[in-house]
């Protein structure tokens, strides 16, 4: 009985720890990034962290239903550096035919958003109608759109003076925490209730547990696989507007590390790569993981480019922490 009993502790011990591990490396990297710096923590540092998270956030509430379902979009960082120089050349578009600048504003998001959800419903569509894996087709969309990105825009473009009070929105700070990541946190919220108390969000954990299963219990599957993508990509054109107004300036290539980025925060927020588990508000302190690795090691010195390393491992690590091996059903696709 004593052993049973300590194999149940065992167990339970494992089961907290995959669970909870993405709170606990927030808290690590915390106090790493703390030691190597000490500056790392003053209000100006936290203030910038937290500002930076806000586009990540957004990409990363898209991504989560995404993987819950068993697929993946490769294609998320390429969608967005086209959104991002599409919005601004509506903007320049705009600006002589209608005086409002607000107006210019609200009317190139609102496109630019329409050409996100276009650019998700055709890869939802190539996905459920044609049969092809959502890795295939996001590979080759991710192609497609760095192709048109720099089709818009060869070179980054500034927003004009005359239309930079648009972007003031960005700088609005409650403490240190500013309007853009309680926006970006609010939609990932909302989008968390819409995956846990309704059908549509039942159905996204089903399809990924099983879709076979799904199909047989009347899921309209191609339908909810559709939607998750169209809302994927609309989350990936917010966040390239969120870019834009940050940096008051589009660029062809500004999405180009997002995907890993986001995946990795979200796989770190506990969401499983083969499907049918995973929580948008874990995914929210998984950015927070990212987001302080990466802030920390601009702080520290480290190399762009073994950032990108880490992010890799990030991922192999989360994995590996959150994969239940005790299911003989599971499959690793």
């Amino acid at each position: 009985m004593e052993n049973v009993s300590t194999t149940k502790e065992k167990r339970d011990w494992k089961k907290t720890l995959q669970q909870n591990y993405s709170f606990l490396v927030v808290i690590l990297m915390i106090i790493i990034f703390t030691i190597l710096e000490p500056s790392f923590l003053n209000s100006r540092n936290v203030t910038n962290l937290l500002s930076d998270s806000a586009p990540l956030m957004i990409m990363a509430a898209g991504m989560t239903p995404v993987l819950i379902m068993g697929s993946i979009d490769l294609s998320l960082g390429s969608m967005c550096s086209a959104a991002n120089v599409l919005m601004l050349q509506l903007m320049l578009k705009m600006q002589p035919s209608i005086e409002n600048p607000y107006i210019i504003f609200l009317l190139a998001m609102l496109l630019t958003l329409l050409f996100g959800a276009f650019g998700g419903f055709i890869l939802g569509a190539i996905q459920v109608k044609l049969k092809v894996p959502s890795f295939i087709a996001s590979l080759a969309f991710m192609s497609v759109w760095d192709s048109v990105a720099l089709l818009i825009s060869q070179m980054p473009v500034k927003i004009p003076k005359a239309m930079k009070m648009t972007t003031n929105w960005y700088k609005i700070q409650l403490g240190p925490i500013g309007l853009p990541l309680i926006i970006a946190v609010g939609l990932t919220l909302i989008y968390h209730f819409v995956m846990t108390r309704t059908a549509f969000g039942r159905g996204i954990f089903a399809i990924g547990g099983n879709e076979r299963a799904a199909r047989i219990a009347g899921i309209r599957v191609d339908r909810y696989k559709i939607t998750v993508f169209v809302l994927n990509g609309v989350c990936a054109a917010l966040g390239a507007m969120f870019l834009l107004v940050k940096a008051n300036s589009s660029a062809p290539t500004v999405g180009e590390a997002f995907t890993l980025m986001t995946i990795s925060a979200v796989v770190a927020g506990g969401t499983s790569l083969v499907g049918g588990s995973g929580s948008l508000v874990k995914s929210i302190v998984g950015v927070f993981i990212i987001s302080i690795i990466k802030n920390g090691m601009n702080m520290v010195g480290v190399n762009v480019y073994w950032q990108k390393v880490v992010y890799g491992i990030i991922v192999l690590l989360a994995v590996t922490i959150s994969t239940d091996r005790t299911s003989r059903s599971r499959i690793v696709k």
